[in-house]
């Protein structure tokens, strides 16, 4: 089987999975429906598996063209030509192993979580579909086929975060996430065109092979399109990776059952951004204004979504804010122009935030859906699995030493004090959320794993069965080894594993910084280790400060809450962020539709259409009413026309 075959199949089996699902099994048990879907994506892991330790690590490219999507005559006598093509390379092969790997866990713990549902197959067709469309995302080898994945995962977030669709509050989340979705979309679809505009193709080869031979005069010439494809982008990734102002659809996404956010908002579709500017990143670097933008937009997003962690009660909710504040993370990797560690960090994230979230999910499952904080404590004895495996990934999130997180933050942090568009005061921003995370999340562990407990029947609490752990015991094995890819040369004398993987994927967006004389500040042993050690520092603080306040459950917080009154319910009501969307753009478009409705379409075009057919009718009832048979009524109307035109003639 050659690797062209294995690279359509791959994409091939979801698919099948989803389409036997919805019309042949739909009736079977769900141990039928799951064993099914999961294998659907079982076997495209394992050909990833032979792709990536194949053809891949050895630095050749497959592609697979499975046949021609558009072609469209131009007037200029050319022909605009779109194949529907594949392309795997280091970049997507990391993706790809990531996609299929911790979707096939999260698919088996689904069959567990959801058995208790009347028809569990349009669960598990949504989960193979959303796969089927995360994988042509990551594997297009064209915008267009990109942009194909991309609309196709956020449809599926939409049926999956509103799968409890006759619940008003799911339904309304899956709109919410659904329309902001919309509004980064067509930011990348608008890229798409300007890129065609400007450089005559959107095939990413020959896109970065025109740039490669363009004059550098073509794009100072063109700095303020280049600057517009980038801010377009931007906008395309603030929807999907949930970046500042579009980030307020993802904590509503909780509404969906716990393995949708597991899969959707911490494995695939919100670091489709991250991929997505890795994948342009020769076109990002040629406007410092949208690489200085990117990076602000991450660490604002960062700090924010940490802040407002701090006050969630809810268990996903306030895994949901981390996840917000990780992808800040990513975004600013790429902003300051240390592509590859936002890559590295997508593919920790990915093991500990899966990890957080099947974990919670496994407590809720035991609580019988309970999932506020407040009412939990205790369960380390309950369920030690469960605890131990979330406790692993929650280190790992912090960036203890030693964790898969710390290696991939620590990575993100050097380069935001010294990359190519670094600045100190990025690093800052992102070490004093890295204080932040430490806080919510030590906060979150200790008032639902130690102390007393709080739940009304503890007795009746109990660890959830294999089907559940087992995808916990291999995420945290991950999450802790996971960092093994980004251990800086500080510690090993020789450059990170993921700087050197992806350098031929990136190596034009690093040529092209080079010669605008734009490079990266070497840190000496020295700082590096002062910063590393700067940020250990913070997050034993953090941590510390959270084991302090809640050690005696809930009440302590409630009185740091008290301290800070007006400020802390500010917090805790999300900086009341989404009542200004309300009060600026929601209510002011409603009032704008109503006045289409009640002026525009109702008296002006149901105006006209109703009046067109009421004129005609008048004017044929008059003239029939004029046919009346009698001749004198008819020599009437002869002597009033002659006596009209002889008026005409004489006047």
């Amino acid at each position: 089987m050659n690797n062209q075959i294995i690279l359509a199949l791959i994409v091939l089996f979801p698919l099948i999975g989803a389409l036997l699902n919805a019309f042949v099994l739909r009736k079977t048990s769900v141990v039928v429906v799951c064993l099914t879907a999961t294998l659907a994506v079982a076997i495209p892991f394992i050909l990833s598996l032979i792709l990536f330790f194949g053809s891949i690590t050895a630095g050749t490219p497959v592609i697979t063209e499975l046949f021609d999507w558009i072609s469209v005559p131009l007037i200029n006598g050319k022909e605009f030509n779109i194949s529907f093509a594949l392309t795997a390379d280091r970049l997507s092969g990391l993706f790809l192993l990531v996609i299929t790997g911790v979707g096939t866990l999260i698919h088996l713990y689904s069959g567990e979580y959801m058995h208790h549902e009347k028809n569990p197959y349009r669960f598990f067709v949504y989960l193979n579909l959303f796969i089927v469309s995360m994988l042509l995302l990551v594997l297009g080898s064209n915008m267009l086929v990109t942009f194909l994945g991309w609309e196709g995962v956020g449809v599926c977030s939409y049926l999956l975060i509103g799968y409890w669709y006759e619940d008003t509050a799911n339904s309304m989340a899956a709109i919410k996430a659904f329309i902001a979705n919309r509004v980064g979309d067509a930011g990348f679809l608008i890229a798409m065109f300007f890129c065609y505009m400007l450089f005559k193709t959107i095939n990413y080869s020959e896109l970065a092979s025109v740039i490669a031979a363009t004059p550098q005069t073509f794009f100072i010439d063109h700095s303020i399109e280049i600057t517009l494809i980038g801010l377009c982008l931007l906008l395309g990734v603030a929807g999907k990776s949930a970046q500042i102002p579009l980030y307020t659809w993802l904590p509503d996404a909780m509404a969906g059952p716990t393995p949708v956010s597991a899969l959707i908002h911490a494995a695939t579709m919100v670091t489709s951004g991250i991929y997505l500017m890795n994948r342009m990143s020769f076109v990002l670097v040629l406007s410092p204004t949208v690489m200085t933008t990117i990076a602000i937009i991450g660490a604002a997003t960062a700090i924010l979504s940490a802040t407002i962690g701090f006050a969630q009660t809810d268990i996903k909710k306030v895994l949901a804010y981390s996840t917000c504040s990780q992808l800040g993370y990513m975004v600013l990797a790429c902003g300051v122009g240390a592509f590859q560690y936002g890559v590295s960090h997508v593919i920790t994230h990915a093991f500990f935030k899966a990890c957080l979230f099947l974990g919670a999910g496994s407590v809720i499952h035991a609580m019988h859906h309970e999932q506020d904080i407040r009412k939990m404590g205790g369960l380390f004895k309950k369920m030690p699995i469960t605890s131990i495996t979330f406790i692993i990934a929650t280190l790992a999130i912090i960036g203890f030493p030693g964790f898969s997180g710390f290696f991939s933050k620590d990575a993100i942090l050097a380069a935001a004090w010294s990359g190519p568009f670094g600045n100190p005061i990025l690093w800052f921003v992102g070490w004093i959320t890295a204080g932040f995370t430490a806080f919510y999340m030590l906060r979150l562990t200790w008032l639902v794993f130690f102390g007393q407990s709080r739940a009304e029947h503890p007795e009746h609490i109990h660890e959830t069965n294999f089907v559940i752990t087992i995808p916990l015991i291999i995420l945290a094995v991950f999450s802790a080894l996971g960092g093994l890819i980004a251990i800086p040369e500080v510690f090993t004398g020789h450059e990170d594993f993921i700087t050197r993987f992806l350098s031929p994927v990136l190596l034009q967006a690093q040529d092209i910084l080079k010669s605008s004389g734009i490079h990266t500040n070497h840190l000496s042993h020295s700082m590096e280790f002062g910063l590393m050690a700067a940020s250990v520092a913070i997050v034993f603080v953090g941590a510390i400060f959270a084991v302090t306040v809640y050690k005696n459950g809930p009440q302590g917080g409630e009185r740091f809450a008290n301290a800070f009154g007006g400020f802390y319910r500010l917090v805790r009501d999300k900086w009341r962020v989404d009542k200004l969307y309300n009060l600026i753009i929601y209510q002011p478009l409603a009032h704008f539709g109503k006045f289409l409705f009640r002026i525009i379409d109702r008296k002006v075009i149901d105006g006209v259409v109703n009046g067109i057919p009421e004129t005609l009718y008048t004017g044929t009832s008059v003239a029939s009413d004029a046919q009346s048979g009698m001749a004198r009524n008819y020599l009437k109307f002869i002597y009033v026309g002659v006596f009209v035109f002889g008026l005409i003639l004489f006047l």
